[in-house]
């Protein structure tokens, strides 16, 4: 009899432990833990990677772009080469707002040597209370790449009632209709008002506001993996 109530209450103490590490994980993913990034490339190689932040006074913000991804710079925007098949990390302990592009830093309008301009994704993740998360990938300015944004872990990212875990853009002039991304020259996702005058013809607007997913209030975690997947071909 004493061996059965010894087993029994091994088998609820395992139980205990499982109930305890999965509540703690799903703790650490959504409330406790600040969303963190990876920077993959997968392609065969070197790419250079621009990383630009929004930085308000506020000193909970990250204020400048030093030791992030290894960029050795102390203001808004630095680079690093991303070497093949590498994958660099971070995870902020600020409130942390900006953007990654790669081949060149954020530009408007097409030039000589991007001639369909250049895309982006943008952040704004580990805000104050009482604010959302929010990200995209933007093809507003045009395409020079293929990126893929995984969304791993952490609270549910919704855009238009729908979860968004995996977001990638595709060739120029091929990204209405696509969660996550603002299409060229769309500068409201849904509409075209106040786009720059070098971006036409502009695509297609959505019909919804399908661009831009969001946490809902003080949700966090998880980690945003950004692939770049190679350049795409030009005219």
């Amino acid at each position: 009899m004493k061996k059965y109530i010894f087993l029994f209450l091994v088998i609820i103490s395992v139980f205990s432990l499982i109930s305890y590490v999965a509540k703690k994980e799903k703790n650490i993913d959504n409330t406790t833990s600040n969303t963190g990034f990876e920077i993959v490339n997968t392609t065969k190689d070197s790419v250079i990677m621009y990383l630009t932040i929004n930085a308000p006074t506020d000193s909970t913000w990250v204020q400048n772009v030093d030791g992030i991804f290894g960029i050795n710079s102390s203001q808004l925007q630095g680079s690093v080469w991303v070497q093949p098949n590498d994958t660099l990390k971070y995870t902020p302990t600020l409130s942390f707002s900006g953007n990654v592009s790669f081949g060149t830093p954020p530009q408007n309008c097409p030039t000589k040597q991007f001639v369909n301009g250049v895309n982006l994704f943008e952040w704004s993740v580990n805000i104050p209370k009482g604010s959302n998360e929010g990200l995209d990938l933007s093809c507003m300015a045009g395409v020079n790449c293929i990126m893929k944004i995984d969304l791993i872990g952490g609270a549910d990212w919704i855009a238009n009632g729908k979860s968004v875990r995996v977001i990638k853009n595709k060739k120029m002039w091929h990204n209405t209709g696509i969660y996550g991304v603002f299409p060229y020259g769309c500068t409201n996702c849904t509409n075209t008002e106040g786009k720059q005058s070098c971006q036409k013809p502009n695509e297609k607007p959505n019909t919804e506001k399908i661009c831009t997913p969001t946490r809902n209030t003080n949700e966090k975690g998880g980690k945003i993996r950004i692939s770049f997947l190679g350049y795409t071909p030009v005219p």
